[in-house]
């Protein structure tokens, strides 16, 4: 068996409360995909903003605004020594700021836009860097995707792994028909939040040196007319905004993912696995049914669950069906309360640090997953000191004494 690393921080489930509890969506599909990248090496020259060191400020602006012309004046004006100044002006001469004529001092164009703008721009020639643009429509990736502890993108054999793997999820490339434009290159140099986009504050004579395909491993959700997807960039099981958007609108992903499978077939093999899960949980006697949202799930009884059975943290969860998915329930409130302190456990007791109105946020959304009242912290702190949660007990009751 081919073992591939784990693409996603987070599972399948998880994504699915997200959308339905966290975003107000009614999930019909999740698809695991790899998005495809276009990776673009590029040569430029590159104009970089950064904070000026205290020094080099004051001494621009004394040649900006000053009328200072030597390095003895400006020592004598900033009671600086002579040394000193000397050796900041030649940095500043070897990053483009200040130029020699004849004995005096002046700024360059670079250094008079650096003291206007109160940023200490730096000049490099012949920059080389890359820049990552989603591959169906030519459009460039946030900042975020550039964090290759958090983002994985794949190529070579570690793309083979991938696709080779028999772990679950099973990730489905997207193909691409058409070439890289390079006139997104231009597009990307012209818009003004460039920094939104790991670019520098300008480029000049950008021009690509070659391009190649790489994946982007995604979860992408689908509701009744809408669409969420979720990556490894940001923080938590959250959907990413800027690729939600984008996917949306490329009529290729959509027609794809519409000619996979037919609704008839999938709600047969969707009532099929769960019949399966059912008969291995030695539950035979229940049948799969339909909610009136139209997505599946198994109502289970109250002794399915506990220390002989199902996690009680299991009650309201996902189960996957290949891109379907079913969901368990069970009708007993008491269960469900005990099922809600459960998550809140897995989610809050080991925390360190938690705000009251995050905890507030995920007491709220858990309610809604279980059909449940939203509880006080001080009620949820009287549970779970009654069932013998120590640590979220404790974090229940340090965020009750912060509230006050």
């Amino acid at each position: 068996m081919t073992t591939a690393p784990r693409l996603m921080p987070f599972p399948e489930e998880r994504v699915l409360e997200d959308a339905a509890f966290g975003h107000g969506i009614v999930p019909t599909r999740l698809h695991a995909l790899l998005l495809p990248v276009w990776e673009a090496e590029v040569r430029a020259d590159i104009t970089e903003g950064e904070d000026f060191a205290l020094i080099d400020r004051f001494l621009e602006r004394g040649l900006r605004h000053g009328a200072l012309h030597t390095i003895d004046e400006l020592a004598a004006f900033f009671v600086l020594d002579n040394a000193l100044v000397a050796q900041a002006v030649r940095f500043l001469m070897a990053i483009g700021h200040i130029e020699e004529h004849e004995g005096r001092l002046s700024l360059t164009p670079l250094g008079t836009r650096s003291v206007d703008d109160d940023i200490r721009y730096v000049l490099t020639r012949e920059d080389r860097r890359k820049l990552y643009f989603e591959a169906l429509s030519c459009t460039p990736l946030t900042r975020a995707h550039y964090d290759a502890e958090t983002v994985t993108l794949l190529s070579g054999e570690d793309l083979d792994g991938v696709l080779s793997s028999e772990r679950y999820p099973r990730f489905t490339p997207i193909s691409v028909t058409s070439g890289f434009d390079r006139t997104a290159l231009d597009r990307l140099n012209h818009r003004q939040d460039k920094a939104r986009f790991n670019l520098p504050v300008a480029l000049e004579g950008i021009r690509s040196l070659g391009e190649e395909i790489v994946y982007l491993p995604v979860y992408l959700v689908r509701g009744h007319g809408e669409l969420l997807v979720y990556g490894q960039a940001g923080a938590g099981s959250t959907p990413d905004p800027e690729l939600s958007e984008l996917c949306a609108q490329i009529p290729q992903l959509t027609s794809a993912l519409d000619n996979e499978e037919q609704p008839d077939s999938a709600d047969e093999r969707t009532v099929r696995s769960a019949e399966n899960w059912l008969r291995q949980q030695g539950l035979d006697a229940i049948s799969p049914e339909r909610d009136d949202d139209g997505t599946w799930f198994v109502l289970l009884p109250s002794t399915a669950f506990g220390e002989n059975g199902l996690p009680v943290s299991r009650v309201g969860s996902y189960r996957m069906a290949g891109t379907r998915f079913f969901r368990l329930w069970c009708p007993d409130a008491n269960l469900r309360k005990r099922a809600l302190l459960a998550r809140l456990d897995q989610r809050l007791g080991a925390r360190r640090h938690v705000t009251h109105e995050e905890a507030s946020e995920l007491v709220a959304r858990l309610a809604r997953q279980l059909r449940l009242e939203a509880p006080s912290l001080s009620q949820l702190r009287r549970g779970a000191e009654k069932i013998g949660l120590r640590g979220l007990a404790a974090q229940l009751a340090r965020l009750e004494k912060e509230q006050h």
